[in-house]
């Protein structure tokens, strides 16, 4: 990714016994350590070697040319590299009272394992605008199948919501579906309610404020926040 690793293909060598073409991490870096290194970058994004570097087969890195700068991905990298060490070494050194050992910044920090550092919220909501409910409910079920369980993307209940609350002045009816969306899934998340009431409230629909605020103590009857927010409304 930000350094190279081997002698070029033809030299059919893993590990190599050199390091060429290093410009961003130190030259007196051993081998061993960006061997290291690289799986980091590795699982930080979730790719393989190839990703950055030149070559077919990710389980053969003896033909990996790990020298040529041809992808613009290990380009990339060299510059998110640079980036970080002057996150670490300048912008964080500069914090007082840092905790001992001191919090670092690492490609996990924003990446979670996915190439793209981009919050899910961000990403259903363009689906949303763009191509409507069903695009963005089966682009959530592919994305809950592929990454849930993982640091990757926020699965939490309420956020199907949050995305809901983003784009309801741009498109109310897809943020519409998409919350009812979520309570099937979830039908006692108190976010998601409150998300819902809180759109009607802006737009100044008082009754279907009144029936947000029932539909939520009918599924959760114990919820005095909901009670007391439904007689302050009929009261006004």
């Amino acid at each position: 990714m930000a350094t190279l690793l081997a002698t070029p293909p033809a030299a059919a060598q893993w590990p190599p016994d050199s390091l060429q073409n290093l410009k961003v991490l130190p030259k007196t870096t051993s081998v061993t350590e960006i061997v290291g290194i690289m799986r980091g970058f590795a699982s930080g994004l979730g790719v393989r070697c190839i990703h950055c570097h030149v070559g077919e087969d990710p389980n053969d890195l003896s033909t990996t040319n790990f020298v040529s700068d041809e992808k613009v991905e290990k380009r990339k990298a060299r510059e998110m590299l640079r980036m970080v060490q002057t996150i670490n070494n300048d912008l964080l050194a500069a914090i007082p009272e840092r905790s001992d050992p001191p919090v670092e910044v690492t490609c996990s920090t924003c990446h979670h394992g996915v190439t793209k550092p981009i919050d899910i919220r961000a990403i259903l909501a363009e689906t949303a605008t763009t191509h409507g409910v069903d695009s963005v409910t089966a682009q959530y079920e592919a994305m809950r199948e592929q990454y849930y369980g993982s640091d990757s993307y926020d699965f939490s209940t309420f956020m199907l919501a949050n995305v809901a609350e983003q784009i309801w002045r741009q498109a109310p009816n897809v943020a519409f579906a998409i919350i009812e969306y979520n309570l099937e899934r979830y039908p006692a998340d108190q976010q998601t309610f409150v998300t819902l009431a809180q759109i009607y409230q802006r737009m100044g629909d008082r009754e279907a404020l009144i029936t947000t605020l029932e539909r939520g103590i009918e599924a959760m009857p114990d919820n005095q926040f909901f009670k007391q927010m439904l007689e302050q409304v009929r009261g006004n």
